[in-house]
């Protein structure tokens, strides 16, 4: 007897993610967390392209490409809807703490970098990330009202 398999994503893995980086933050694995944060906002940022790009514009794009891509459809103003609803601040803030991210781990191997740094960084990329999540639904509900006027 075979399973039926579903093709797709599953739902809820979004969710489940930030479960998982709130218990990281709280048994204190900051770095942990902030890579589980990586992949969401990642996974948030992929899901706002595909609805705003053809697919041939979204595949393949790593987390700084898809960040770089984002400010692009915002400063061209090709999507009115994007500029409403997603601070370009947001952007620029979401590279910055990528950044940051990146610069710690750079510095790991070299010198110790201390605990309250990790849990800051830990931190605003929950912080960041409500944001971004506040935005897109903003957004989706602004298409969705939009398309019941069409």
């Amino acid at each position: 007897m075979q399973r039926n398999k579903k093709k797709g994503k599953k739902k809820g893995t979004g969710k489940k993610l930030i479960e998982k980086a709130g218990l990281a933050i709280k048994q204190e694995f900051y770095l942990e967390a902030s890579w589980i944060l990586t992949s969401v906002l990642e996974r948030k940022l992929g899901k706002m392209l595909e609805q705003l790009q053809p697919p041939s514009q979204r595949q393949g794009l790593t987390f700084a490409q898809s960040i770089k891509r984002v400010k692009y459809l915002h400063v061209s103003s090709k999507h009115p809807d994007l500029t409403a609803h997603i601070d370009v601040g947001l952007i620029d803030e979401i590279r910055n703490w990528k950044n940051q991210r990146n610069k710690i781990l750079k510095d790991i191997p070299e010198i110790h970098v201390s605990q309250a740094r990790l849990e800051r960084l830990a931190n605003e990329g929950v912080k960041l990330y409500q944001l971004l999540n506040k935005a897109v639904k903003s957004l989706k509900s602004a298409k969705a009202s939009q398309g019941l006027k069409d």
